[in-house]
């Protein structure tokens, strides 16, 4: 695991009063969760359920696909590594054709698949499209909408990859398929694609990053053979039953999602008035900011000392520098504060 990942308060000593750095939507209200699971605590005093199998019955529901297509995990990251490791083991058991699965990452992205895929014995690529993808790949790990550029990858560019390579699996991350409004794959449609399997974050969604929970969507081999190489009880007592509550009470989270995205467009053209830095397109909540003449670690420290606003650098993200930050909208008097902060450290 990299240091440096978003929402690094712990690592501040300073009053950090307005948060950018993780790609959470901190305004999100949940009083019905917090009120349940203060009521519920008392599960802690016993085992979880080993599997979630429930809880998957309950997605399948929700989804209209097969309940063996669905995985309840310790958030998205927990099935990162699950495949990593399934993956990594199918090639150690072929005594006959032994050989390193071999890995693309469209980058730059999420540097947890890297880390996973390195640590189950991986041999990884960078690339930086789907046309660099060859029938040689055994895993291609995408994440759409992208960390960290707010990027979308057409829904029908993906199937067609898919399609022109079906011996190779093509892992996509969705963790923030609720801040687009571009067509995502959905999770009915995985198993007629055969060779896809998707990540979904309810940390991100319902901002709750604390809970760790999420969620795969694949054809069920895929899915069977993740379950042969998961943790017993990797989703807590309380996770489990906050992962309950909201998928019965899914309604009482919604929000205006177009009124967000549209608020996190302006904070993306306020950015571009500021002389000496450039925020990147988006089609989600967060932005990717290049600052050629800025030092990302100093800027983030000054704006943690000086104003209470942490951000995120993005310099230990594959194929980026320390010319890059990457900021998550929130209120738009939040923004405003941290446009007028940016402005004044640059204007100096």
């Amino acid at each position: 695991m990299i240091q440096g990942h978003g929402d690094d308060i712990y690592d501040y000593s300073g009053d950090i009063r307005h948060n950018f750095s993780s790609n959470v939507y901190h305004a999100i209200q949940m009083p019905g969760l917090c009120e349940h699971l203060q009521q519920s605590i008392g599960c802690i005093g016993n085992y979880p359920p080993a599997e979630m199998k429930s809880l998957e019955r309950m997605l399948a529901t929700r989804f209209q696909n097969r309940q063996e297509e669905n995985l309840i995990t310790n958030g998205a990251t927990e099935a990162i590594y699950l495949i990593a490791q399934a993956t990594a083991a199918a090639f150690d058991n072929d005594e006959v054709n032994r050989q390193r699965c071999l890995t693309a990452i469209l980058i730059p992205t999420f540097s947890e698949y890297e880390d996973a895929c390195r640590m189950h014995g991986h041999e990884v690529k960078h690339i930086r499209s789907l046309e660099e993808v060859t029938d040689e790949m055994n895993l291609v790990w995408l994440c759409n909408p992208n960390n960290p550029t707010g990027k979308v990858i057409p829904k029908v560019q993906l199937v067609e990859s898919m399609m022109n390579h079906p011996h190779t699996v093509f892992v996509i991350d969705q963790s923030y398929e609720f801040f687009c409004q571009e067509e995502l794959i959905q999770p009915r449609e995985v198993a007629l694609l055969g060779n896809c399997i998707l990540l979904h974050s309810m940390t991100k969604k319902y901002s709750i990053p604390g809970l760790r929970l999420g969620y795969v969507t694949a054809p069920e081999p895929l899915a069977e053979t993740l379950r042969q190489y998961r943790m017993p009880w990797s989703v807590n007592a309380l996770a489990s039953q906050a992962c309950q509550y909201i998928l019965e009470h899914a309604d009482d989270f919604l929000f205006d999602i177009e009124t967000y995205l549209q608020e996190a467009q302006h904070l993306n053209a306020e950015l571009n008035t500021i002389g000496g830095i450039e925020a990147l397109p988006t089609q989600t909540h967060f932005m990717l900011i290049h600052m050629p003449g800025k030092d990302s670690i100093v800027m983030k420290r000054r704006l943690v000392d000086e104003y209470g606003i942490l951000i995120r650098s993005a310099h230990n993200f594959a194929g980026l520098n320390r010319h890059y930050i990457r900021v998550a909208a929130q209120s738009p008097e939040e923004n405003k504060l941290l446009v007028n902060a940016l402005r004044q450290l640059c204007e100096q």
